[in-house]
């Protein structure tokens, strides 16, 4: 038995110390305290297991302003904490790449679904972002286009807030997420995501553009495993 089986042995043990039946409540405490002393786990152990975390791809490897602030969307609209994580990944021939992904922390189904909800959302931000960079003038300077196309970006995300918030009411537990960031999380550092957009030429046609498509996202409800879900199309 490893230590997550015997965690939700564990879990399941205390669970029975609550039957209204003493002997069983009794023999349940029993085992749940002989597992937790035979592998070393506390009481603090056993509250921080129904933390879970989910990661999803980012689309770029640098952390860029629209695609934080959509992470940062998701995670707050299913009760999760979210974090950036970067790593090299050897390819072929032996060369490094930087791999970045976005972490959503929570409790339940929770950080599954907003992995799941960040996933399909940045793919088409990213899609819709493309489309209207091709849609600029031929003499567009390169950071010209990233520019306006970050813009429309901040916009379509902005246009999918509306949306998404048919989805809120996920409660967060915000002092036991705490506890968990303090515990697996100690040494985390603030960064900030990169702004390609300030000072560049850029205009409101890229930003309203990008609400009024981010606005047309439809979003259903649907059930997976028993918790909701979101299926977007």
């Amino acid at each position: 038995m490893n230590r997550e089986q015997a965690l939700a042995k564990i879990k399941k043990c205390l669970a029975l110390s609550k039957s209204a039946n003493p002997h069983e409540a009794a023999a349940g405490l029993r085992q749940a305290q002989a597992l937790m002393a035979l592998h070393s786990i506390s009481d603090t152990d056993v509250t921080l297991a129904d933390v879970r975390h989910c990661a999803a791809p980012a689309r770029y490897a640098e952390m860029l302003l629209w695609e934080s602030r959509l992470a940062r969307l998701v995670a707050d609209t299913f009760g999760c904490n979210m974090l950036h994580s970067s790593r090299l990944v050897k390819q072929f021939a032996g060369r490094l790449v930087k791999r970045s992904s976005y972490v959503f922390i929570g409790t339940s189904s929770a950080p599954e679904v907003a992995s799941y909800a960040y996933d399909i959302l940045s793919r088409q931000c990213a899609k819709s972002r493309l489309a209207h960079i091709r849609k600029q003038p031929k003499n567009c300077k390169p950071r010209t286009l990233i520019a306006r196309g970050d813009e429309y970006a901040l916009g379509w995300v902005t246009g999918v807030l509306d949306l998404l918030e048919k989805f809120a009411g996920t409660e967060k537990n915000c002092a036991l997420l705490e506890q968990y960031m303090a515990q697996r999380y100690p040494d985390l550092k603030t960064i900030t995501p990169k702004d390609r957009v300030t000072g560049r030429n850029t205009n409101e046609n890229d930003w309203r553009a990008g609400i009024q498509a981010g606005r047309s996202v439809q979003l259903n409800r649907g059930l997976a495993a028993g918790a909701q879900q979101g299926l977007l199309a």
